[in-house]
């Protein structure tokens, strides 16, 4: 059960340190933690609400909330808090990296699944 949140964490935890290395950002960590806040909470806040990790039926419909809710919060949380701008390139690689991480690992484990099943 705690597997799941965890692996959604280490998505986003990847986003930004992937931001870090693209965009050539250099400092103590305390960018880290303002560049991924906006993202846990935007995504856990939602994941809570569409009960991502506690209900056992419709897991697609439940992620795909998360996703097209989550996402658009934590880009609002992102520009009202820190002052950020939308830059529609922004908005398509980070939804792009995450939907392909979060939902990547799931599938990978579906098909773990399924071939013990074998």
């Amino acid at each position: 059960m705690w597997l799941p949140p965890l692996l959604d964490l280490a998505c986003l935890l990847a986003f930004v340190w992937g931001g870090r290395s693209s965009h050539g950002i250099d400092g103590d960590g305390s960018w880290f933690l303002e560049v991924l806040w906006p993202f846990a909470v935007g995504w856990y806040a939602v994941a809570l609400a569409a009960r991502l990790y506690t209900a056992r039926t419709q897991r697609l419909a439940r992620l795909a909330a998360v996703w097209v809710i989550g996402l658009p919060v934590a880009w609002a949380l992102r520009a009202v808090a820190l002052d950020r701008p939308f830059f529609t390139t922004f908005l398509g690689v980070s939804a792009a990296f995450i939907v392909a991480t979060t939902g990547g690992w799931r599938l990978v484990g579906l098909g773990l699944g399924r071939l013990r099943r074998r």
